[in-house]
C-alpha cells in the first residue's frame, strides 16, 4: 500500500493547488498518510534526522510558549512539516526501486510545465481569484500552482536535473516556461543554477548557450500587458518591503524563540494592530513572510534559526542537492520557498536517496 501511495503523490504533484479546498490539500493528505504508515512500520532513521527532530521539538515549544497566538492552523502546519520530512525516511528505508527518485522528478517537472502552458493559453486571466485569497495574476504562467513564483522555482529545480542528465531540449523548454512566469526571483535562481553548473563542470559553451537562450526568450516575451508582465515593476517590490518591515516588527516581539510556527497571521493582527477583515485573514499572504529567513526568525526566533541551519548542514548532499538548495535559498529571499509543500517534498525526496540507514531490523 505504501508503494502505491508514494507513487500517487508523484502523480498528484504536477496538479499543484487544483485539489485544494480551504486548508485541506489532497497532496498534503496523501503525504501525511504515507508519513503515518512509514512511522508505524518502525523505520530506521537516517543519522541526520535527529537534527530535524531537534528543530521540530523547538517549534512545538515555541507554539506552547505563545499560547495566546495559538490556532488550529498553526499545529496543522507543524504536522505538515513533519509529514514531509518523513518522505526522506520512507525513501531511505522502503524505496527499493531500480530507478532512483530523480528519474521521476524530471517527468513531473515536464508535466508541471505542460499544465502551465495550458493555463497560459486557456486561462491567462486569474484576476478573479483575488476574491478567493490568491494573487490576481494576468497573462503570467502560474500553472496549477496559481502562483508564478513557486511554479518558477519548481521548474528551476527541473532544469538542474536536466542539466546533469544533459537533456538540453528539456532545459530550453523549461527555461522558456520559466520566462513566461515573469518571476524575477525565479530568474535569479535560474541564473545562479547556470553559474553553479559552470563552476562545477567548467562547460563554458553550455553556460553561454543557456544564458543566451534565456536572454532571447526575455526579449520576445509579451510586455506591458498588466503590471505583472513588466519586469521593471515596482509595486510588488514595495509590497515586499512592507512585508519585510512588518515581519521584522514581529521578530522584535520575541527574538529568542519567536511567535510560534505559522503564527504570523495572528501576530500581525495582534501586535501590528491590524485592521484586516476576515477575508484578508484567510488570504494566502497573511500567514507567511516574503522571506524564509525572516519567517524562521519571526516564528522560531534566533534559537530556531540556529537549529534549522544545523539540520541543513548535517543533511547528506551531492551536486544536485547542493545546487538545488542554493537555488531555493536565493529564491527564498523573495518568497517563503523553503516551506512550500512541493518544494519540501522535492528536497526531502532527494535527501532520502542519500540517507544511509542500518538495514537490520
Amino acid at each position: 500500500m505504501d508503494k502505491a501511495l508514494f507513487f500517487a503523490t508523484l502523480v498528484l504533484f504536477p496538479f499543484g493547488q487544483i485539489f485544494k479546498s480551504g486548508i485541506f490539500n489532497l497532496f498534503d493528505g496523501l503525504v501525511l498518510l504515507l508519513a503515518l504508515i512509514t512511522f508505524f512500520k518502525k523505520p530506521n532513521y537516517p543519522t541526520w534526522y535527529k537534527y530535524f527532530i531537534y528543530f521540530l521539538l523547538f517549534c512545538v515549544f515555541s507554539l506552547i510558549a505563545n499560547g495566546s497566538l495559538f490556532t488550529v492552523n498553526s499545529s496543522l502546519y507543524l504536522l505538515r512539516l513533519w509529514s514531509y520530512s518523513m518522505i526522506a525516511v520512507y525513501i531511505s528505508n522502503f524505496y527499493k526501486e531500480k530507478k532512483p527518485i530523480i528519474y521521476y522528478l524530471l517527468p513531473i517537472t515536464l508535466a508541471t510545465a505542460s499544465l502551465g502552458w495550458l493555463q497560459y493559453f486557456i486561462w491567462p486571466d486569474l484576476t478573479a481569484l483575488k476574491y478567493l485569497g490568491w494573487d490576481d495574476h494576468l497573462l503570467r504562467m502560474t500553472g496549477t500552482f496559481l502562483d508564478p513564483t513557486f511554479l518558477g522555482l519548481i521548474l528551476v529545480l527541473g532544469v538542474i536535473i536536466a542539466l546533469q542528465k544533459k537533456y538540453y531540449l528539456v532545459v530550453l523548454f523549461l527555461t522558456l516556461s520559466i520566462a513566461l512566469t515573469y518571476s524575477r526571483s525565479s530568474y535569479l535562481a535560474l541564473f545562479i543554477v547556470f553559474l553553479l553548473d559552470f563552476v562545477k563542470f567548467r562547460n563554458l559553451k553550455r553556460f553561454i548557450i543557456c544564458n543566451l537562450a534565456f536572454v532571447i526568450f526575455l526579449f520576445v516575451l509579451p510586455k506591458g500587458i498588466g503590471e505583472g508582465t513588466t519586469l521593471t515593476r515596482t509595486v510588488s517590490g514595495n509590497n515586499k518591503l512592507i512585508n519585510y518591515t512588518e515581519t521584522i516588527e514581529i521578530i522584535k516581539k520575541s527574538p529568542l524563540y519567536g511567535v510560534g510556527f505559522n503564527n504570523i497571521c495572528s501576530a500581525r493582527k495582534i501586535y501590528m494592530n491590524d485592521t484586516m477583515n476576515d477575508t484578508n485573514l484567510e488570504s494566502h499572504a497573511c500567514s507567511g513572510s516574503d522571506s524564509s529567513l525572516l519567517f524562521l526568525l519571526a516564528t522560531t526566533g534566533v534559537v530556531g534559526l540556529i537549529l534549522f541551519i544545523n539540520f541543513v548542514l548535517n543533511t547528506p548532499r551531492d551536486v544536485v542537492i547542493s545546487i538545488s538548495f542554493i537555488a531555493i535559498l536565493i529564491h527564498s529571499i523573495f518568497a517563503n520557498s523553503l516551506f512550500y509543500p512541493h518544494i519540501m517534498f522535492w528536497m526531502f525526496a532527494l535527501v532520502g536517496l542519500k540517507g544511509e540507514v542500518d538495514d537490520k531490523r
